[in-house]
């Protein structure tokens, strides 16, 4: 059996991260908190082969903690120069002032912000972290660097008014004028309009009974997701990778995905017997918007 035919490739450099986002699980966050290195990141590039699609530089972690993420950009553009890498951030990482400069340099072609919150009040509350004045400094990084990169696409998504009340979250007068400096500094901006179970992780959502898994049939199924120690894992909301298919460091992605971990879960999602897939029971099975 052949491995599927991939339109996104989602890497995770890391699955470190500062903050504790309300509607993040990473308190039952249980595998090991590593780094991917160079050496494996090069090992995946080779696996996966010429790649044209998108590829994420990122996971379960913060990707800017990642002190080789210049590299892996590099590395990619250097193995699929015609990939388009990147990355989402919450910005909440102190970096150099010429930082963002390089990262663009090296080929990062699109950056999506994640921000809840308009003021240091409401922005700790939502993520756990006082980080509020840290990214605007990076706002003004990122606007500053991208000047000289036509084509680099700068998202800043934010929460949409009708988000769910289960967030301790505040839509203040700040709001607009925030929006208006972020517009201003060149960052489209749209709108987070839900928030996800995280499978076993968060319980905003009804879990799906009548929908099939679309890593099964949807679109999902042509993203291929690897965890930082090269694990290849159904999607990115088995946060724990307590579904892991094979590992790259010792498998192809055609033994891989002809392996009978992979074929058990094909047939599982297919007949709906889910029991051994405490993470899959609680899941909107939703594609990507």
């Amino acid at each position: 059996m052949s491995s599927p035919r991939f339109e996104e490739i989602h890497i995770e450099n890391t699955n470190s991260c500062g903050y504790k986002c309300a509607m993040c699980p990473r308190e039952s966050l249980t595998r090991k908190i590593g780094f991917m290195s160079l050496e494996d990141f090069s090992l995946a590039l080779e696996r996966i082969g010429p790649f044209q699609g998108i590829f994420h530089l990122h996971g379960f972690g913060e990707p800017l903690l990642d002190r080789g993420l210049v590299e892996k950009v590099q590395e990619l553009k250097k193995k699929s120069p015609l990939s388009e890498g990147m990355i989402f951030s919450t910005l909440g990482v102190r970096v150099a002032d010429d930082y963002f400069q390089k990262l663009l340099e090296a080929g990062l072609a699109a950056m999506v912000i994640s921000l809840y919150g308009f003021t240091q009040e409401d922005y700790k509350k939502i993520h756990g972290y006082n980080g509020f004045e840290q990214v605007k400094r990076n706002l003004q990084l990122l606007s500053d660097a991208k000047k000289s990169f036509s084509t680099f696409q700068a998202i800043l998504k934010i929460p949409a008014r009708t988000l769910s009340s289960s967030l301790p979250l505040a839509q203040p007068p700040e709001r607009i004028s925030f929006c208006q400096w972020a517009e201003e500094l060149g960052f489209n901006l749209r709108e987070w309009s839900y928030v996800h179970n995280y499978s076993n992780g968060r319980h905003y959502n009804t879990p799906s009974k009548d929908k099939k898994c679309p890593v099964i049939t949807g679109r999902r199924k042509n993203i291929l997701n690897i965890t930082w120690n090269l694990d290849v894992i159904p999607c990115c909301y088995d946060f724990n990778a307590t579904i892991p298919f094979g590992n790259l460091r010792t498998q192809s992605l055609e033994e891989i995905f002809s392996s009978p971990e992979y074929m058990a879960f094909v047939i599982a999602h297919q007949t709906g017997e889910l029991s051994a897939y405490p993470v899959c029971q609680n899941c909107e099975m939703s594609d990507y918007s």
